[in-house]
C-alpha cells in the first residue's frame, strides 16, 4: 500500500528555525523514508502556506511587497528542505500551480453547489479608523478559553482552542491598536457543529496521540463552532462562487484541496497523470504531520470538510502531532531573536547530525529542550565518540585481519547469541517506524542501543583478536560485528540517510539501504574505504551562532 505523508504547509513570513524543523517536516520525512526502507511506496507532500494573513502583516511591518517577501522566504524554505535531505516530492507554491487553483475552485464550488456552505450575515470585528474587516493576524485579544492575552482571531496558540473572532476578550486592531466594533458582513459559513457525531465515530478509527485525542474530545464536548470559509481580504484565492466580491477563501479551508493539489503535482512531476490523484489518494494510507497547536484543524475542521465534499473520500488514517521544541527552556522567538535558524546551523554542521539530534529529542508527547551543550554531548560524545570509535575500530580490524573482505567462518556460541540479539533490536527499531507506533525518539535511542551492544561485543572479542588474530573464531566475530554495522545502516536510513548510505556502501552493499530481514553479509564481499563518518562539532559553534553554551 502507498503511504501519503503530508507536512503542514510552512508560512513564508520568516526563516525556519530548529523548532519548526523538529516537528512536522523532519517527522514526515522520517516516516516516508521508513516506509520506503521496507519496500512500500511513500509520497511526502508539502507546499507553501502563502495565503496566511501573517504574510501581508509581516510585509507591512517590514514595509516591503508581500509577494516579494513570500517568494524570498519560500525560496529559502525550499533550499533548507533540500539541505536537510528531506525527500518531499516537491515544494508546491499555490500562486504558481494551476492544479492548486483548480482544486480549490472545485472544492469550494462543490461544497457550495451541494448546500454544504451557507450564506450568513453576521456581526464581525471591524476597525473604523482603518476601515478594515479584522480577522486572524489583523486582530489580537484575550483567549476566551484559557485567558492568554496574545491570542489572534482564529486560534489560541497556547491552548489550541479555536475562536470565531467576536468571542475574543478585549480585542484590538493590530494596525492601529484601536478596539474594534461589530459590523455585519455576509460570508460563506461551514456548519461544522453538524458533523460532531460523524467526527466522533471517525476518531475511533484514527491513530493519534493521547493528548491529541484529549484535545479533540474536549472540543467536541464543548461544542464546535460554525466556521467562516470566506473573509473580506484581497490576500488569498478569490471566492470561486458568485455573490462574494472582495472576499477570499479562508486559508485553512484552502489547505484541504491544497493537499489534493500537492499530490496531483507530485504525480505530474513523476510523469504520471495528475488527474489520477483521487484514485491514488483513495487507495493510499494518509498520515498527516502538524504541530499540536494546529490539532483542531486537522482532527475536526479538515475531516469534516472532506466529509462534506465527498462522503466517499478516504480520510486520513493517522495524525502525528508534536509539542513545542524549546531553546534554552524558552519558546523560540523571532521578535526576541531567540532562535537558531536552520540555514545558519546547516552551514556549520552536517544535516545528518542535525537530523539525529532533532529525532533523539523530538517533542513527541511533551515539550523538549534544545541547548548547545546537549547538542555537543550528542554529537561529540555519541556520534563522533562512541559510534565513530566503534566503526573505525571495526574497519581497521577488517582490513588488518580479513584482507579487505567480509570474512566467512563458523561463529562461536557467544557470537551466535550476539547476532540473534540483533533481531530484538531490529524489531524495536522497525516498530518505531510504523504508523501505529511512530516515534523518532525511540528509533534514535534504538540506534544508540545497537551501537552500545556492538561496542560491548567488540570489547568482549578483543582478547581473542589479540591472542589469535586472523583465526576462524576472530574472523567470525568480525563478521558478526559487520552484521551489526549493516543493521545500523538500515535502521539509521530514515533518520540519517547520508550516513546510512555511506556506511551501507562501505560494507560493500549496493544501491540504497533496504530491509532484508537480517540477511547476512555475503562472505568475501570487498568493502569500501570510507572510515570517517563523524567529526566533533566546531569548538566555536556557539559564538558563530551568536549563542552561549548553556
Amino acid at each position: 500500500m502507498t503511504t501519503i505523508v503530508s507536512g503542514s504547509p510552512p508560512t513564508p513570513n520568516g526563516d525556519l528555525h530548529l523548532g519548526h524543523l523538529s516537528g512536522p517536516y523532519s517527522g514526515a520525512d522520517i516516516l516516508a523514508r521508513a516506509r520506503r526502507l521496507t519496500g512500500e511506496e511513500s509520497i511526502y507532500l508539502v507546499g507553501s502556506d502563502i495565503h496566511q494573513s501573517y504574510v501581508p502583516e509581516k510585509a507591512r511591518e517590514r514595509r516591503v511587497d508581500a509577494m516579494a517577501l513570500a517568494t524570498s522566504f519560500d525560496d529559502e524554505i525550499s533550499r533548507l528542505f533540500t539541505t536537510m535531505g528531506f525527500s518531499n516530492a516537491g515544494y508546491v507554491r499555490p500562486r504558481e500551480s494551476d492544479l492548486h487553483a483548480a482544486a480549490v475552485a472545485d472544492f469550494i464550488g462543490v461544497l457550495h453547489a451541494s448546500g454544504k456552505l451557507e450564506e450568513r450575515t453576521e456581526d464581525c470585528l471591524y476597525c473604523a479608523p482603518c476601515d478594515r474587516y479584522l480577522f486572524e493576524a489583523h486582530v489580537t485579544g484575550t483567549c476566551p478559553f484559557c485567558g492568554d492575552d496574545d491570542c489572534d482571531a482564529n486560534l489560541c496558540e497556547k491552548c489550541a482552542w479555536p475562536n470565531v473572532g467576536t468571542d475574543l476578550l478585549e480585542p484590538r486592531c493590530n494596525h492601529c491598536g484601536t478596539p474594534p466594533v461589530l459590523r455585519p458582513f455576509t460570508r460563506l459559513i461551514f456548519p461544522l457543529s453538524r458533523y460532531a457525531d460523524r467526527l466522533r465515530g471517525y476518531h475511533r478509527t484514527v491513530v493519534m496521540s493521547p493528548q491529541l485525542e484529549s484535545l479533540a474530545g474536549e472540543l467536541l464536548e464543548h461544542g464546535l463552532p460554525d466556521i467562516a470559509v470566506s473573509h473580506v481580504t484581497d490576500w488569498g484565492v478569490p471566492v470561486p462562487v458568485d455573490g462574494f466580491p472582495g472576499q477570499c477563501v479562508y486559508v485553512w479551508a484552502e489547505m484541504v484541496p491544497g493537499y489534493f493539489a500537492e499530490l496531483a503535482e507530485a504525480l505530474r512531476a513523476a510523469g504520471r497523470d495528475p488527474g489520477d490523484w483521487r484514485r491514488v489518494w483513495d487507495e493510499a494510507r494518509v498520515v498527516q504531520f502538524f504541530g499540536w497547536d494546529n490539532g483542531y484543524f486537522h482532527t475536526l475542521l479538515f475531516p469534516a470538510l472532506m466529509m462534506a465534499y465527498d462522503p466517499g473520500l478516504r480520510l486520513p488514517a493517522a495524525w502525528c502531532a508534536n509539542e513545542f521544541f524549546l531553546l534554552d527552556d524558552e519558546k523560540f522567538s523571532t521578535s526576541r531573536e531567540h532562535a537558531i535558524w536552520g540555514s545558519e546551523l546547516l552551514e556549520l554542521v552536517p544535516a545528518d547530525v542535525v537530523r539525529f539530534a532533532l529525532a533523539h529529542d523530538r517533542p513527541q508527547f511533551r515539550r523538549t529542550n534544545f541547548t548547545l551543550r546537549r547538542f555537543h554531548d550528542l554529537v561529540d560524545g555519541v556520534l563522533a565518540g562512541r559510534w565513530q570509535g566503534w566503526l573505525a575500530g571495526l574497519f581497521t580490524a577488517l582490513e588488518e585481519q580479513a584482507g579487505g573482505r567480509i570474512p566467512g567462518a563458523a561463529p562461536t556460541t557467544a557470537q551466535r547469541l550476539f547476532v540473534a540479539g540483533l533481531g530484538t533490536i531490529a524489531a524495536d527499531g522497525l516498530a518505531a517506524y510504523t504508523v501505529e507506533q511512530f516515534s523518532p525518539r525511540r528509533a534514535a535511542r534504538t540506534l544508540r542501543e545497537l551501537v552500545e551492544r556492538a561496542t560491548d561485543f567488540a570489547d568482549g572479542q578483543s582478547r581473542l583478536r589479540r591472542r589469535a588474530p586472523g583465526s576462524p573464531a576472530a574472523l567470525a566475530g568480525l563478521a558478526a560485528e559487520a552484521q551489526a554495522a549493516k543493521l545500523l545502516a538500515q535502521l539509521a536510513a530514515p533518520i540519517m540517510p547520508g550516513f546510512a548510505q555511506r556506511l551501507w556502501t562501505a560494507l560493500g552493499c549496493t544501491g540504497a539501504p533496504v530491509w532484508d530481514d537480517l540477511a547476512p553479509l555475503r562472505a568475501g564481499t570487498p568493502y569500501g574505504t570510507d572510515r570517517q563518518f563523524f567529526l566533533p562539532l566546531p569548538p566555536d559553534l556557539a559564538s558563530r551562532l551568536g549563542r552561549d553554551t548553556r
